[in-house]
């Protein structure tokens, strides 16, 4: 069952809008909000797995609630709006659909199947993916969240796992690792090295076509030319 959240200031359309979810199968509605600052605290507590949002509002715009979004979220957008002059700005954030009201239940149904397949391909990746890993530091053992790592680097038969929560040790080749991390969210640049996607500042070129990876952090990763164009394919 996929949770959707609802955000619309003008009633009738609300009420609309929750037929139209309503005649759609495993849509449940987690929430509903007529403006930003509903919205925001809604979303926040209900976690919904898409978000079908307006882009005025009488207190902020649909763009300033994805702006309020934890970073990493895999909250899905479908914009629903009755202005058509918003669309690229919708697209550079990743929305997943556009509609234009008044929307017919065709093209809502369009949209909803689009989310309902990213949807299961998510929750499949979910349960293949490593979620954590038990690393190992001064001969203590920790249970490291996936989300938490920046970057990883081979070591010898070691990979050493960079994170917000310090460095740990993890006895593993750079190839099982990579299998076992989603490619949604990690890149290889290197033979001996791994990259969170989102840990990414920006991207640097040496002089000799050589490209730099520097991330948040300040860690500075170099790409190899072997890995590099699959690995802009992954960014772009």
């Amino acid at each position: 069952m996929m949770r959707v959240f609802l955000v619309e200031d003008e009633p009738p359309a609300m009420r609309k809008l929750q037929r139209l979810v309503a005649a759609q199968p495993s849509l449940t509605v987690c929430g509903t909000a007529s403006t930003y600052q509903e919205a925001v605290a809604g979303i926040a507590q209900a976690k919904p797995d898409l978000l079908i949002l307006d882009i005025r509002l009488p207190d902020g715009t649909g763009f300033e609630i994805l702006q309020a979004v934890p970073e990493g979220s895999r909250i899905q957008v479908i914009f629903l709006t009755a202005y058509d002059d918003y669309a690229l700005a919708a697209f550079d954030v990743a929305a997943l659909d556009y509609l234009v009201k008044p929307v017919t239940e065709e093209r809502f149904a369009q949209a909803i199947e689009r989310a309902r397949e990213r949807f299961t391909h998510s929750v499949a990746a979910e349960n293949r993916y490593a979620k954590r890993f038990l690393v190992e530091r001064l001969r203590a053992a920790f249970l490291l969240p996936v989300e938490s790592i920046d970057w990883i680097a081979a070591e010898r038969n070691y990979a050493l796992l960079y994170s917000g929560m310090g460095e740990f040790a993890l006895r593993s080749t750079m190839d099982s690792l990579e299998q076992s991390l989603d490619p949604e969210q990690f890149i290889r640049l290197s033979r001996s090295a791994i990259v969170r996607i989102t840990a990414i500042d920006h991207i640097e070129n040496d002089g000799d076509g050589n490209r730099v990876i520097v991330l948040s952090s300040g860690a500075r990763i170099a790409a190899s030319k072997r890995y590099w164009s699959t690995a802009l394919a992954r960014l772009l």
